[in-house]
């Protein structure tokens, strides 16, 4: 009897440990997200009509954590907009036509890579890799890196990231738009189109996060190889982001060239600044760029969805409670990469913050009017008139 129950004793330790062993493999899984649904009218002061138009997005990511050192990540996403009344479609370039559908847009894969981590700051990915440089965090219209970046705006490739105490290197083949090699042609300084090809690619990255008494800068560079003579590209930079009490600066200076290899390289020399200061409830937010541009024809300014050599934007903003805050936005803008176009306009309006943050939500309200002024606006049409903006912007994460 007393040897029964020693048995049943050993072998209810042996399945115990071997429970506690198999329950130490199963990988964690954890699915978070976002999901964004816009609406915008726009009406222009000499029309009698209104335009409306939507963005939607949804973003799923899945993290599978197998132990300590290896995991997983993929995403899945989708994304569409339409402009003009839906009458002139636009969306993201997904593989899919069906993804630029505003309202509906499809599911779509949007990378994976595994990762085995050394340490919190020593990691090793391969797979599908991202990355930017010089994201604006103060102006409201230049939020995704994917669009717009001072810097460098958001890359993807297929390869190897390596991060190791704040240096971070990548190497791969581009994907997706990175994929893209093209060849502009021009004649006698007028440019006459472009020829593109795919799979030819690569690029080659690296940054340093240098902390300083929690100050950080961030130097940087990037090569891209198009394996076509005459044509490559050059980034490379500084990024930094101080604060001091109840201010704060985040800067850039960006450097981009092309056609490295010819006699005829064109570059573009970018500043970005954004000091903010903020005490109470009580905000203020600003936003200057300005890019120093060789050939306006012939650099491709591509770091905004609205590329322009020079804007400045303020923003002060009030907080009447915890879940509203109320923004006054001023901004000026010249609308054009040469300095000879007299195509200005000022923008002015209010908006409208509510976020619930114990449930991530945030619901954002807009009413702007946009003022041309200047000689170099047509004078047929209605471009060189007033028009307003009416927006919502609904977000939720989880």
């Amino acid at each position: 009897m007393l040897l029964c129950f020693m048995n049943k004793r050993i072998l209810s330790c042996v399945l115990l440990s071997a429970g506690v062993a198999f329950s130490e493999v199963q990988p964690k899984f954890d699915l978070s997200g976002m999901v964004m649904v816009h609406a915008y009218a726009d009406w222009n002061s000499d029309e009698t009509r209104v335009t409306h138009r939507f963005e939607s997005m949804l973003d799923l990511d899945f993290d599978f954590h197998y132990n300590e050192r290896w995991s997983a990540w993929l995403e899945l996403e989708a994304m569409g907009m339409a402009m003009n009344g839906m009458e002139d479609m636009e969306g993201m370039d997904m593989g899919d036509e069906s993804s630029m559908d505003p309202v509906n847009p499809s599911v779509v894969f949007n990378g994976a890579y595994i990762q085995y981590t050394r340490s919190e700051r020593t990691f090793f990915r391969i797979g599908d890799l991202k990355f930017f440089e010089g994201i604006f965090k103060n102006y409201y219209d230049f939020g995704d890196p994917r669009d717009d970046a001072a810097g460098i705006s958001q890359k993807t490739i297929r390869g190897l990231e390596f991060q190791w105490n704040g240096l971070q290197f990548d190497i791969g083949f581009g994907t997706a738009d990175n994929d893209q090699s093209c060849h502009y042609h021009f004649m006698f300084g007028e440019y006459m189109g472009m020829d593109c090809k795919e799979g030819y690619t690569y690029e080659v990255h690296a940054a340093y996060d240098l902390e300083i008494t929690n100050q950080v800068f961030r130097p940087y560079v990037d090569y891209k190889s198009y394996q076509r003579k005459d044509y490559n590209e050059l980034y490379a930079g500084l990024d930094l982001s101080l604060a001091f009490g109840p201010f704060a600066f985040h800067g850039l200076y960006g450097f981009h060239s092309v056609f490295l290899a010819s006699d005829d390289a064109v570059s573009n020399h970018v500043l970005l600044a954004e000091p903010s200061f903020e005490i109470s409830r009580f905000c203020i937010i600003g936003t200057l760029f300005y890019a120093f541009i060789d050939d306006p024809v012939r650099t491709f300014l591509d770091l905004t969805t609205r590329p322009e050599y020079f804007f400045v934007a303020l923003e002060p903003s009030v907080a009447v409670n915890e879940f509203w805050t109320i923004g006054i936005p001023l901004e000026l803008h010249t609308n054009t990469l040469d300095k000879k176009d007299d195509l200005g306009s000022v923008r002015v309006g209010g908006r409208f913050y509510f976020n619930v943050p114990d449930f991530k939500i945030d619901i954002i309200s807009m009413v702007l009017v946009d003022i041309p002024y200047g000689d170099g606006w047509p004078s047929e049409g209605n471009k060189n008139d007033p028009s307003f903006i009416f927006g919502v912007e609904a977000m939720f994460d989880f």
